[in-house]
Formats: structure tokens, sequence, C-alpha cells
């Protein structure tokens, strides 16, 4: 019987709800309107964060993944540090070490594809707590120099271009220029941050690339060890490591540190999100703060209503039931048009970031961020229930009814709660002003930040070597002609190619100043340019000359310096004549590279990161690197019709047919 009452009481305060909408069809839509806006831009935020911040990673017990990685400085360890580590460190179940994705060609049968391959040491898949859905991991055999090539597929390539043959492990395939067995086939759903199609063995090959910064190693702790455990030994094996390898580890090395795997993804993202997340609470509480003005003013409108409810004997329980129920009602509607309007926003949201978040699934109103719409909803409906109760039981019945609707004794309370929320809004209105203002501060500094070069006007893309052309003659060639060709378009002003673009990358190399061998430099960032590069980039030369086309394969081998590295190898002596030796690391040679004589110091351009200090770094010609024979990428400065995607595609394609084309956009995009 009482639950029979409570519906039926129930049903005529939402038909009284109903009824109130129509008599105010203005209040309604603004109510609903504010809410909508309040809670549309928190859902969409929420979505961002739950995506990024909140959701565990796709992996068994992902809290134990954790990031090994130089303290301070890179985030990339060599080939020597990440197998000492690996045989050193006791804290781990397991660890793993992968190297930056690269554009290959995928040849089987009569089709070729163009896929995305990165390089893993064994253990990988078992450090992430992965299984292969067919064969098995990479063994010890195929991770050494010289051992049997072999290939893991994810499932998305092996149903795109394997039509999800089960007898594909066993197969052999051609990856640019060389044969590989197929050996697994990842489960559905595997994610990577960085995104791939395949895997192949990272191998170490004695050379110069081994002591080069571009190994990430990803560790598993074991049961029961925690963060700070594994720290405290990363220190114990640093000491360790400064003992047996005292020529690779100078005074200010400082070894390794551990952080969770989570965490290092986020990175400075979440710091951005969070950011955002703040601003769009403070947007929500001025909406709130706007409605509840809303509510007063119809309060003050219903105010004989309520006095003779009072009157005739209405409870104050029947009362605070009736102001729930219609607002109730009200945050539902506001949060489904949040809702709507948050599905709305985050596709727009998602765009627009300028930056690739990290999310190991697609961002999207999932069920945890419907559950937070909805709390939203009734959390403010439960405020904005309670507060037109807490006025209303202040009335002043007698001095209401006989006022017939002019203020009553009410009245103070009622101005009271306007101008606290006069104050309260203009005080959260300040707020988002002035981080608003803050905001509009750091992106003007990060605008005025000197980057070395003049991005105006630049267009980029990258070309990567196609099959049987993975040497260092024919990228030469194909580089020398695409330069003819460029340059004969009308409108290019200059063009010019670079291994890595400013802000796109790093590739780093061990170099060592001759006679210097305690000053040498294990993660010396290096780039192979074409003639022109520096006068295409607008970065200008400080000192000396440039490199031009008289530095051919048979001229004296040279070498550009940056200022930082000016400063950090002669100080306030004259570098130029000196001689630098790329590949040689505290008086041992990993290369055949040959001595080069300093002819030129160019101004410091951002090597990885807008906010980092610019990297020690060395320029040569890609005439004079006979070993370099990977992608290059493009800056060409000219007008907009010279520089569309359509006339850069065509020019490489006469050179070319089979050359790609790939990431067309202006330097300012990549900024």
């Amino acid at each position: 019987m009482n639950h029979t009452r409570f519906f039926e009481t129930l049903g005529r305060d939402l038909r009284h709800a109903l009824r109130m909408w129509r008599k105010s069809p203005g209040f309604t839509a603004v109510a609903v309107l504010s809410l909508a806006l309040g809670i549309g831009a928190n859902t969409a935020v929420f979505s961002l964060v739950h995506a990024v911040m909140l959701r565990s990673l796709p992996y068994p017990e992902s809290s134990q993944l954790v990031q090994v990685g130089p303290t301070g400085g890179m985030d990339a360890v060599n080939i020597p540090e990440y197998q000492f580590w690996k045989e050193q460190s006791t804290v781990f179940a397991s660890t793993a070490g992968h190297q930056g994705v690269d554009d290959q060609a995928l040849i089987f049968g009569d089709k070729l594809e163009w896929i995305k391959a990165i390089g893993v040491t064994t253990g990988l898949f078992r450090t992430l707590g992965v299984n292969p859905a067919l064969g098995r991991d990479f063994n010890a055999d195929e991770t050494r120099a010289g051992g049997p090539r072999a290939i893991v597929l994810t499932d998305a390539l092996w149903r795109r271009s394997f039509g999800a043959d089960p007898e594909v492990v066993g197969r052999t395939v051609r990856l640019d220029d060389a044969s590989y067995t197929v050996v697994a086939v990842l489960p559905p759903g595997f994610w990577f941050p960085d995104a791939t199609d395949a895997f192949v063995p990272l191998r170490p090959s004695g050379t110069v690339g081994d002591k080069g910064r571009n190994t990430r190693m990803i560790g598993r702790l074991k049961a029961g060890v925690g963060i700070r455990q594994a720290q405290a030994e990363m220190a114990t094996v640093t000491e360790r490591f400064r003992r047996a390898f005292p020529a690779d580890a100078p005074q200010q090395y400082r070894g390794l540190t551990v952080m969770p795997y989570q965490e290092w993804l986020v990175g400075d993202v979440k710091l951005s999100l969070l950011l955002l997340f703040g601003a769009v609470g403070l947007l929500l509480l001025i909406a709130c703060s706007n409605l509840a003005g809303l509510l007063l003013a119809r309060l003050a409108a219903r105010q004989k209503e309520i006095a003779v409810r009072l009157a005739l004997g209405s409870g104050s329980g029947r009362l605070l039931r009736q102001f729930f129920t219609e607002n109730m009602l009200l945050g539902m509607a506001g949060g489904l048009a949040g809702i709507l309007c948050g599905s709305w926003l985050l596709g727009g949201l998602v765009a627009l970031i300028p930056f690739k978040l990290p999310a190991s699934a697609p961002i999207g109103l999932d069920l945890p961020v419907l559950a937070f719409t909805v709390a939203i909803a009734l959390g403010t409906s439960l405020v904005f229930g309670v507060a037109p109760f807490l006025t209303s039981a202040r009335l002043d019945i007698h001095e209401t009814l006989k006022a017939a609707g002019r203020t009553g004794g009410g009245g103070r309370v009622r101005q009271r709660t306007r101008g606290f929320l006069v104050v309260s809004e203009v005080a959260l209105s300040v707020t988002l002003l002035v981080a608003a203002a803050l905001l509009i501060q750091s992106l003007y500094r990060v605008h005025r930040e000197r980057l070395g070069f003049a991005p105006g006007g630049l267009i980029t893309f990258r070309t990567t070597p196609p099959p049987g052309q993975r040497n260092p003659m024919a990228v030469l060639n194909f580089e020398t002609a695409v330069l003819e060709r460029l340059r004969a378009v009308p409108g290019v002003r200059s063009v010019a190619a670079v291994n890595v673009l400013p802000l796109t990358g790093q590739s780093n190399f061990p170099t060592e100043r001759m006679g210097h061998p305690d000053e040498a430099i294990g993660g010396m960032e290096y780039r192979v340019v074409t003639p022109g590069y520096f006068e295409a980039m607008g970065i200008p030369v400080l000192r000396g000359r440039t490199l031009t086309g008289i530095d051919t394969a048979t001229a004296l081998p040279v070498i550009l310096v940056n200022e930082t590295l000016a400063r950090r190898w002669w100080r306030q002596r004259n570098p130029l004549g000196d001689k630098v030796k790329i590949g040689r690391f505290r008086g041992k040679d990993y290369s055949q590279d040959p001595e080069r004589e300093v002819v030129g110091v160019v101004a410091d351009t951002k090597t990885v990161y807008l906010k980092q200090p610019p990297r020690p770094t060395v320029y040569i010609t890609v005439a004079q690197a006979p070993w370099y024979a990977g992608g290059m990428s493009w800056v060409v400065r000219a007008n907009r019709s010279a520089a569309s995607a359509v006339v850069l595609r065509q020019a490489i394609a006469e050179v070319d047919p089979r050359q790609r084309v790939e990431s067309v956009k202006t330097m300012d995009e990549i900024l």
C-alpha cells in the first residue's frame, strides 16, 4: 500500500513538474541548456581523462610494468646499457627493449604492402604478459647477430593481408630486401604504444648503432617488489656499471630511473588533461550558479503557491519531495542533453588535440563516462532540490499571503542567497579568466620560443626507399634527382632533405672530439642533410661556412656543429679546423666513418621537445655518409600552389613511381 501511494505521489509530482515546464518554456530551455553545456564539457573531458589516465593498460597486472630510462635527459638507453641492466638487476621478473617504428615494404606472393615494423628484443611479449594467438615468441637464436630472421604479425595485419590464414605460421615473406619467417600472430585487441603492424627481432650488431641511445627498456617487477625498492637497486647497479664500464660512465652519469609504465606513457599529457578538467569543472560551477539564480527567480514567482500549500498543511517533507522531483527531472533532462553535447564535443576535441593521446582503446562515451555523467546530473539535481526548500522553509506565510505577490518576509534570505550566488559566480569567472590569461601567456611564450629556424612557408613530407633501393648509392641518386625536379617546380624557392626534422624525433651516435676522449658524447644527435638544408630551413650559419655541393664523396670529410656543442667542447675557442669523429667513443672506434673537419657552426634548433633545450648536434652531407640508406624528410619553401600535396606527389612520381610520399604537412602543423 505504501509503495502504491509513493508511486501515485511521484506521478502527481512529475505531472506537476511538466505543467510548470509548459508554463515557463523559456526558463526550462535556459536551465536545460546551461546544464547541457556544463555537463557536456565535463563529459567530453572526462572521457579523455578516463581513457588516458584512469583506464588500466590492456596487460595482465599492468601496475607491475615499469619504464626504465636514464635519470634526466633522454628516455632511451644504448644496447650495452640494456644488456648490463638486464643481467644485473634482480627486481625484474623480465625485461625487454624496443626501438623506433620503421616503414618497410612487406612482399608476399605478388603483393606489396607498406607496413610499420618495430625491432624488439626477446621477451617483450612475456614482459607485457601477452601470449601469441598463433605460434610463439622470438627465441634467443633469432635475436642474435646473424641468426634466422623472424617476424610476428599483429592480428589486423594478419586479417588484412593474409586473409586470417591459420597456416600463416612458418610462411616466408620478404621485408624490404630480406626474407623473414612468420613465427606468430598476436591476439585481437593487442595494443602497443607505438602503432605498428609487425615486430621483428632487435639484434645487437656490435657497430656504432649499438652505442646510440635509441632503445627503450620495459620491465615487469617481481611480485611484491615496489617502485622504491626497484629504484634503490638502480643506484646499486649504477655503481657496478661505473666499475665495469668506466669509459661509458663519466662522472656525470646518473644511472637509470624506474617509473610506472602508464605514468611514463601519460607524461606531460597528464598535466594538460588535469588543467583542462579543472577548467571545465569551473565552467560547470558557473553553469550551476546561473541555474541557482534562475531557480531563485522562479521561486520568487511561486511564493504565493508555496505559502498556500504550507497554509493548507502541506508538510516540509512533502514540499522537499516535490522540489526534488522537479529538479531531478530538470537535472536528468540536462544530463541527457549533456551526453549529446559531450559526444559532439568529444569528437572535435580529439581531432583538435595536436599530440598523440596514449589511449589503449578508442576514446568514447563508455560505461564509466556515462556513469560519471549520470552522477553529475543526480548531484546537481540533489543540490538544486534542497536549495529552494531551505529558502522556502524560512518563508513568512502570513506576510506572503497578505502581500499577494509582493516580496514577503523571505526577501532578506533571498537577497542574501542571490548576493552569495553573484559573488560566487564572479569569483569563479575571475578564476577562469585568470587561468585563461595564464594559458595565453604560456602560449605566447611558446610562440616566442627560439626555434632556431623559420617555420613559415615550409611544407614537409617524408620518403622511404622502396625495396631494392635500400643502399647508400641508390638513396643518393634518388635524392639528387628529387632535388633537381623540385627546384624546377614554379614557385619553389628552396628545397632540401634531412634524416630527422626538428621536433619530430631523434637519431644519435657516440661522437668524439679527436684528442679529447674524456669529452666524448654517447648520444650525440647527428643529422644527414642535403646541400641547401640550412638555407631552406632558415637556420643561420654563425661561423665558417655551410655544407654545399663541393662536399662530395671524394672531397675532404667535413662536419658542422651547433651552438650547444660548440660551447660544450670549445667554450670560447674557435672550433673551425678541429677534428670530430662520428662513431668513436672514449678512444674506441665503433664505425668506419672518417675523421671530419669542423667547417662551420650553425644556430641551435629545437631537437625533440619544444620545452627542452637543444641537444648537442652535428651535421654531415648525405654525399659524405656512405653508410646512410634510410628515409629522408623533405622541406620545401614555396608558395601555396607550388607546395600542394598533389604537386609534390606528382613530382616524386616522375622521379620514381614506386616511391611513397608520406606525412605531407606544414612546419607550422608540426609545431
